[in-house]
């Protein structure tokens, strides 16, 4: 007779902070690893070479990292920008708000399930409360039930679903902070 045992995930020391941009190279190869690793590659929207150049510009997006000792396992970006959110903000009648955007999700596949993902998420919003934003959206393929079953766990709900200027179709979930 077998017996299903539930193993737990080993613990790791898991470091938050936002990256340096001495650490430019660890992001640029975790990008290009998890981008490389995806099923589905329509989940993720292609950073734009502009985008990669910008990684480090606190006007356009803040930057955090989830560290495994030296080694980034992993990142998200909070969009800060207001000219770059413009095309959302129109969809969802939010122009007159400041509002943010939760992006740029990426941990290596051996890292997931240490709940990195919700950890730097949840620092993300109360960096959006202290920067005092109206709201924070954030966008996922609509098949990418993790994605957006991990975003409705911290209190974003649905809004829209629009296909965005550069062709991907989203689900748009966001939150009045």
């Amino acid at each position: 007779m077998f017996r299903r045992v539930q193993m737990r995930m080993p613990m790791i020391d898991i470091t938050y902070k936002e990256i340096p941009p001495q650490d430019e190279a660890q992001v640029r190869n975790l990008i290009s690893k998890v981008l490389g690793e995806l099923e589905r590659p329509e989940f993720f929207i292609p950073y734009a070479e502009w985008e990669l150049n910008s990684l480090f510009d606190k006007s356009y997006a803040l930057l955090d990292g989830a560290y495994v000792g030296d080694k980034l396992v992993g990142m998200a970006q909070l969009y800060l920008q207001q000219e770059m959110l413009n095309e959302f903000k129109d969809v969802l009648g939010l122009r007159e708000y400041k509002v943010c955007e939760l992006g740029g999700n990426l941990v290596l596949k051996e890292y997931r399930g240490h709940g990195i993902m919700y950890h730097m998420i949840r620092k993300q919003l109360e960096d959006a409360r202290r920067l005092q934003f109206d709201y924070v959206i954030s966008m996922a393929h609509p098949d990418n039930a993790a994605s957006l079953k991990s975003l409705k766990k911290l209190g974003l709900e649905f809004m829209k679903n629009a296909t965005v200027s550069n062709g991907h179709e989203r689900e748009i979930v966001g939150m009045k902070l």
